[in-house]
């Protein structure tokens, strides 16, 4: 069992602390796979803060079929999508006005590092949604391709393809940019 799934048991067994932990250690990173999904960084950190507390106060069961990072992952990418629903509809209060959940600094500067990386994270936001969301899942969180299909609702097979195609629109991106004079 791995760290987010122990932090997790031991919240869910009345330690505060744990779920502390939880967000120290998955806030970020969900953040910026959310942003792939809605490609913008203040809704993708509403969407990570309203993700965190439906576990502070929902409690969901975590089964152990697939990694804590996935389980969490498929949830916060619902609630990315069903809160975008709600923006689009008017009906959503902005969460600070009920729980602070995350620091307000820009995390998705300070999690990106050196130029090769920030120009690689331009590339891969140029990209559709779906390309992103698998390259960011893949490359950036080592998901398994099993633990990203499980996130992204897609079969193995359609993954795999889905790898290929973004790769190839990454390389083409990539030489765009080259050419451009923007890397």
């Amino acid at each position: 069992m791995g760290n987010g799934a122990s932090s997790y048991l031991r919240f869910l067994n009345g330690d505060n602390d744990a779920f502390i932990e939880l967000v120290r250690e998955y806030n970020d990173k969900l953040v910026l796979f959310l942003n792939t999904i809605v490609d913008d960084i203040h809704v993708s950190e509403e969407a990570a803060d309203e993700t965190f507390l439906k576990l502070y106060t929902n409690r969901p069961v975590y089964k152990e079929q697939y990694s804590f990072k996935t389980w969490l992952y498929t949830i916060g990418k619902n609630t990315a999508l069903n809160y975008v629903k709600k923006l689009k509809r008017g009906s959503v209060v902005p969460i600070e006005d009920y729980v602070y959940l995350s620091d307000e600094i820009d995390i998705e500067d300070e999690y990106i590092k050196g130029e090769q990386n920030i120009s690689l994270h331009h590339a891969i936001k140029a990209l559709n949604s779906e390309y992103a969301q698998v390259l960011y899942l893949i490359f950036f969180e080592e998901m398994s391709n099993e633990e990203a299909a499980k996130v992204m609702g897609k079969t193995s097979r359609q993954l795999s393809n889905l790898i290929y195609r973004a790769k190839q629109a990454l390389k083409e991106e990539l030489e765009r940019r080259e050419s451009n004079g923007q890397i």
